[in-house]
């Protein structure tokens, strides 16, 4: 059985727009369910997700699931329901918290600040997304969180954009492979499943 049918279907029918950033550059965006959450997020297509990243993460020791805001944050509370595994959000905001932990984000379409609190030294974690492309994201969380202690044990990201080489900008930067349970390019406009 294929859990990831109704993603991937959601995929080959996602409209896609031009995005222009700040600094005048456009970009390529895949308006899809998962990673955008329009149309909608199927209870169908949620539980797929859980049930292959469940499968295919090694959880055994993860003390934490972890997810940047926003549009991780469905996956990793559905893993956590189903594993017993507490989850944390790495979060837009800085509060100012004790032993907050920045994160300075930096993509291949701009740099922001992220946040996180109650991740201790010496804790195991799990990382787990919706999408990687450009693998900045990815790359500043592992940066930040080993420097303050923190053990990487695994991550994965359901859909992989190929055509930005996140992947194996992650593993260039830090050492940990992303795992991806389906990889999409888009060309002209159009999505297609590798």
């Amino acid at each position: 059985m294929d859990w990831l049918r109704e993603v991937k279907e959601d995929l080959r029918s996602a409209k896609t727009v031009k995005l222009r950033l700040p600094d005048g550059v456009e970009y390529d965006y895949i308006i899809n369910s998962l990673s955008t959450g329009f149309p909608s997020i199927s209870s169908k297509m949620l539980w797929g997700c859980t049930f292959e990243i469940a499968r295919t993460t090694d959880l055994e020791g993860v003390d934490r699931i972890l997810t940047p805001e926003a549009m991780g944050i469905h996956l990793a509370a559905a893993l956590s329901m189903v594993t017993g595994i507490p989850m944390n959000v790495i979060r837009k905001r800085k509060y100012g918290l004790p032993n907050e932990i920045e994160i300075v984000k930096r993509t291949g379409y701009e740099e922001t600040k992220m946040y996180i609190n109650e991740v201790k030294p010496g804790e195991t974690v799990a990382l787990v997304d919706s999408i990687i492309a450009t693998g900045g994201t990815f790359a500043s969380i592992i940066k930040a969180l080993e420097q303050h202690g923190v053990i990487v044990h695994d991550l994965v990201a359901v859909i992989e954009r190929t055509e930005f080489n996140g992947v194996s900008l992650v593993k260039r930067e830090t050492g940990h492979v992303v795992k991806t349970l389906i990889k999409v390019m888009l060309k002209d406009g159009k999505v297609t499943i590798l």
